[in-house]
């Protein structure tokens, strides 16, 4: 089969095409025949061994994918030969034309969705519902900022929380991504290039605060959020690239509350739950991955390159074997 695998860490060349043999399910695993891949950006933190990742070489990356269920290992229920799935997590990387994966990570794939929008559900989604309500608490009544709103996991926080009545706002790098935030359902879009936007997100609560914010780059934005939270709220993060200085006063005066997110941490009940989310609202209407770009598996480097550069507006698949 085709595959991506991975020697040594580097840039997006390192990402190369090979021949490889098929995977054999053995007890517990489900071998899947893959049609698309998602694209992440903790697949380029693996890729070059960067932000604490240093996955054992060679390796296939590759979390999220989408097709058709193929053989199952012994020990494995519920699930038979042909069954269309998505995948959330991946025992051998889904950058390749077959991957193993365990129960917990195969789920049945939503007939509303095409294969690329499946492909887009696992991490984007998974992530997204651990950091609003998991971690984050989010009820209705309350607002909710989402920074890099127009990227995959930006977009599926407000998809997720809009249809809950949770006042969404975002932010966004490019008018494209504005307009797809708004039409997404958050009630305001900010440009994150704007040096004025963390007085403006405030006003638009009309000065009482944020309730809680998702964080995707709290090594340029940690210091200001803090500054407009209401009073009890709440800093998910989920991405940094560096340190950061805070003043501790400011977690002090709004009794504030920062933490972080690891979905490798998710109980396999969670995992059942968000998937139960993402149904719910792909039966509603509520939840449907855009998809911004489509490359071949041997384009990968390039689907890497698209996804550290940004912005982009909504979610990067390789497509693999799509029927």
């Amino acid at each position: 089969m085709r595959a991506i695998i991975v020697t040594e860490y580097g840039g997006p060349e390192v990402l190369v095409v090979r021949d490889v043999p098929k995977p054999i399910p053995g007890p517990g695993r489900i071998l899947v025949k893959l049609h698309t891949a998602g694209v992440n950006p903790v697949d380029s933190y693996l890729r070059s061994g960067a932000q604490g990742y240093s996955p054992t070489l060679p390796f296939t990356p590759g979390m999220d994918g989408a097709g058709t269920v193929e053989d199952v290992g012994d020990g494995v229920i519920g699930y038979a030969g042909g069954e269309e799935v998505y995948i959330a997590g991946s025992v051998t990387g889904t950058y390749a034309e077959y991957c193993l994966c365990s129960p917990g990570q195969v789920f049945p794939f939503p007939e509303k969705l095409d294969w690329a929008e499946g492909a887009s559900l696992g991490v984007p989604y998974f992530t997204a519902a651990r950091a609003l309500f998991t971690r984050g608490g989010a009820s209705p009544g309350e607002s909710v900022l989402v920074h890099g709103a127009s990227g995959g996991v930006g977009l599926a926080c407000l998809q997720l929380a809009a249809p809950r009545s949770i006042t969404v706002y975002g932010t966004a790098g490019s008018r494209e991504g504005e307009a797809l935030v708004r039409k997404n359902g958050a009630a305001e879009c900010f440009s994150h290039r704007d040096p004025g936007r963390f007085k403006a997100i405030r006003e638009a609560t009309g000065g009482s605060g944020v309730n809680l914010i998702v964080e995707m780059l709290a090594n340029i934005n940690l210091d200001s959020d803090l500054k407009i939270l209401a009073p009890g709220g709440r800093v998910v993060v989920v991405g940094s690239r560096g340190r950061i200085e805070i003043s501790p006063r400011d977690l002090m005066s709004s009794e504030s509350v920062v933490m972080g997110i690891r979905m490798p941490l998710a109980t396999l009940e969670e995992r059942r739950e968000y998937a139960r989310l993402i149904e719910e609202g792909v039966r509603s209407g509520s939840v449907r991955p855009p998809v911004a770009s489509l490359y071949s598996l041997e384009e990968a480097g390039e689907a890497h390159k698209t996804v550290v550069k940004g912005p982009h507006a909504g979610n990067i698949v390789l497509e693999i074997d799509n029927p």
